[in-house]
């Protein structure tokens, strides 16, 4: 490339991103003159010797626009068009090419050989485009407001147009006749692969800009999402952008972690806690709806660093404070869990939760004993215990704790009643876990030097009992509990024996799997029923079993789903879960080896699932997705299943029910044609409003499906939604 090549390229480029961002039509040289685009330069001066100096004088000029202009703007929408043929260009490209100019003169007539069909649709796209704009900068907070549906509406146009036009070969002869017209020695054929290149980039820049500068986090999602569809932009490129743009807030989060962190280190670890809260949240949140986590590396590498804060805060105040740090710490441990992405993060997060409950427990089981020696009239004896306590304690954490039941101790007057403890076993086992304990719990910061292997299971179990159904599943016993017997687990009971891992056993307990997620509108915080709640627990269990345990070849599981009392608005969130349980198909021992471990978990790993079996429960839930593309007509057996956060080819929006009531055998076949067209039907109402799926896929019943089964069923269509162009995607329809 020769050097006057690269100059007509670097100033074109220069003029594109000059004209990039969400002011680009309104900042148009020829928009804000009422010029016509195919104006020559004599025309040109013509309308600036007659509108410049009126405007001087302070004259009322009609422009023939109602944009906020300045005299300024207009002497340098002139100069835009008089100065630099390839900033002129540029400013032709995004503005209209057969109107007359706004004071009313015709436009002097094409003369390029373009299809009459050219000049039309590139005008609609700048007409949309530029609406949409107008509209997005005229109304803050769209998403909830009346007029949502018109911007959908425009954007759809406007990328639907702009990219059927810069497809069209006669597009680029048209740049290339221009160019010819223009005659002007700075432009040259280069500026054509300039705006080839360039182009789609710069129609796009306004969307990333303004979801980076929304307030409102629908906003941001929704713009975000429009910017990832707009074509002839790679959507890894529009998240690229995305994160540049984004770059403020997570400087401003980075800042706010170490202001935290700094708060932390001066032993200050509430103050810390609720900077996190206060701050470093809100901006996750931010992050969350303009990059995506499930999307966005830094995004989950932030998310992690925050809980990875939180976990050391909680872990600071354990060390400090013993049981007194109680509420906070479990409040905070919650917290963090929810947050991180890291495997090891999670591990380490999942011990530390666990040894806070058995530090509780143990101090609860000292109270216990003490209360039993004071009921027993044996004060001294009590106090003699807890002294003994404290002098081991060496003014560890818990001594606050100690000295608490000491001062209590002084209302009491000892007497001469005596009955035996009723518990006087627990004290030598309390006094020990609570000196082996030791408030082992985790600061991260060292803790990733490990192999992440948590050993979950195996010397964890303890013979005895494992809560695996509590109301909270962060109540539950660790992950890895050893069941000996296939009758000792009992559905609906909250506990279950437990025998230790290295002794054979039938079972254990894999996975507490929260059974809601943000990642599909499909999944609602209300109850979606026992059908969809038993098939999100089957899919939730399955996938964990093979994430954890890749190669499962002999294994399956058992479930607990949970009713529909925890989705009730007093039931916490962390109710909404099922507990799996492993065990070998053919009921065959476990032994040591077989203990689940809960290493770095596999991604992207389907589960085989039924889309159209004989009843609806026995099918992949609603708000799933299929992994990659398959004919649903033909294939509906074993169906690769996986998480929409995860890439997929379509998402399964429902099961709605065709005919039901009567037995199926009196059933009458209505004919192939109605039965589809109530299923098509049925499928439309099953998609989310404004869900943006392309394509609308949808099972049938046949006529084998009338007089087959001697029950009730219902018979019904499975509905699938997936890109038009068939290209996998990740995310749930919003």
């Amino acid at each position: 490339m020769v050097d006057s090549e690269r100059a007509v390229i670097d100033e074109t480029t220069v003029g594109l991103l000059e004209a990039a961002g969400p002011q680009m039509y309104r900042r148009n040289a020829f928009r804000i003159t009422g010029l016509p685009t195919t104006a020559d330069r004599r025309a040109v001066r013509q309308r600036q010797q007659r509108i410049t100096p009126a405007l001087e004088l302070g004259a009322d000029v009609d422009l023939g626009h109602s944009l906020p202009v300045e005299l300024d703007d207009i002497r340098g929408a002139f100069d835009r068009v008089l100065g630099d043929p390839r900033r002129r260009l540029v400013d032709e490209l995004f503005w209209l090419w057969d109107a007359s100019s706004s004071n009313g003169t015709s436009a002097p007539p094409a003369t390029c050989s373009c299809p009459k069909s050219l000049h039309a649709d590139h005008d609609a796209a700048v007409r949309a485009h530029s609406a949409a704009l107008d509209l997005e900068v005229e109304n803050d907070g769209l998403s909830a407001g009346q007029r949502l549906a018109e911007a959908t509406q425009l954007w759809s146009d406007a990328s639907r147009l702009w990219g059927q036009v810069l497809r069209r070969a006669v597009f680029w002869d048209h740049v290339r006749h221009r160019i010819a017209v223009l005659d002007d020695r700075q432009l040259d054929e280069s500026v054509i692969d300039t705006f080839r290149d360039a182009l789609p980039g710069t129609l796009v820049k306004p969307l990333i800009e303004l979801a980076a500068a929304a307030s409102a986090p629908a906003d941001r999602v929704r713009l975000a999402e429009l910017a990832r569809q707009w074509p002839l932009v790679p959507s890894g490129t529009v998240d690229d952008q995305l994160e540049e743009a984004a770059a403020p807030h997570y400087e401003s989060l980075r800042a706010t972690a170490r202001r935290a962190s700094s708060q932390l280190d001066g032993g200050n670890w509430n103050d810390a806690a609720t900077e996190v809260y206060d701050h470093a949240l809100p901006a996750l949140a931010l992050l969350e709806s303009l990059v995506p986590y499930a999307r966005h590396r830094r995004t989950a590498s932030a998310r992690n660093d925050v809980a990875v804060l939180l976990n050391n805060c909680a872990t600071a105040a354990i060390g400090a404070l013993g049981p007194a740090a109680n509420l906070n710490a479990s409040k905070w441990f919650r917290t963090a869990d929810e947050l991180a992405t890291d495997p090891v993060t999670r591990q380490t997060l999942t011990t530390n939760r666990g040894e806070l409950r058995d530090m509780m427990e143990t101090f609860r089981q000292i109270q216990s004993q003490v209360d039993a020696l004071v009921a027993a009239g044996r004060i001294s004896q009590a106090r003699s215990l807890l002294l003994r306590v404290k002098r081991q304690l060496a003014g560890g954490p818990g001594i606050d704790e100690i000295d608490r039941m000491l001062l209590d101790l002084r209302q009491w007057q000892p007497t001469t009643t005596y009955r035996p403890p009723s518990r006087g076993r627990a004290l030598a086992w309390a006094v020990f876990a609570l000196i082996v304990l030791g408030f082992l719990a985790a600061n991260i910061t060292g803790v990733f030097d490990g192999d992440g292997d948590g050993g979950s299971g195996g010397t964890g179990a303890q013979r005895g009992t494992a809560v695996v159904s509590a109301q909270d599943l962060t109540d539950n016993s660790p992950v890895g509990a050893c069941i000996e017997q296939e009758s000792d687990w009992q559905v609906g009971e909250d506990e279950v024996a437990t025998v230790p891992c290295d002794q054979p056993h039938w079972g254990e307990v894999l996975a507490y799997v929260p059974l809601v997620t943000s990642t599909s509108a499909l999944m609602t915080a209300e109850y979606p029923g026992i059908n969809r709640t038993v098939a999100l627990s089957r899919f939730r269990c399955e996938q964990a079993l093979r994430q954890l345990v890749p190669d499962n070849e002999g294994l399956m599981t058992k479930y607990e789903s949970p009713l529909e009392a925890a989705w009730s608005p007093s039931a916490s969130e962390r109710a909404r879960y099922a507990t799996c349980v492993v065990h070998w198909i053919d009921g065959s021992e476990m032994v040591e080896g077989d203990v689940v471990r809960q290493t770095t978990p596999a991604t992207g790993v389907p589960v085989p699932m039924n889309t159209f079996s004989e009843k609806i429960i026995e099918n992949a839930p609603v708000g799933t997705c299929i992994q990659s593309r398959i004919d649903i007509n033909v294939v509906t057996a074993d169906v690769p299943i996986v998480d929409c956060s995860e890439s997929h080819w379509a998402e399964i929006v429902g099961y709605p029910v065709l005919y039901e009531g009567e037995n199926a055998t009196q059933r009458v076949w209505p004919g192939d044609k109605a039965v589809l067209a109530k299923a098509e039907a049925a499928c439309a109402k099953v998609v989310p409003p404004g869900g943006g799926g392309d394509v609308v896929h949808t099972t049938w019943p046949s006529q084998s499906w009338w007089g087959v089964t001697a029950d009730d069923s219902p018979i019904y269509a499975m509905c699938a939604v997936s890109r038009a162009d068939d290209r996998p995607t990740v995310g749930g329809l919003r």
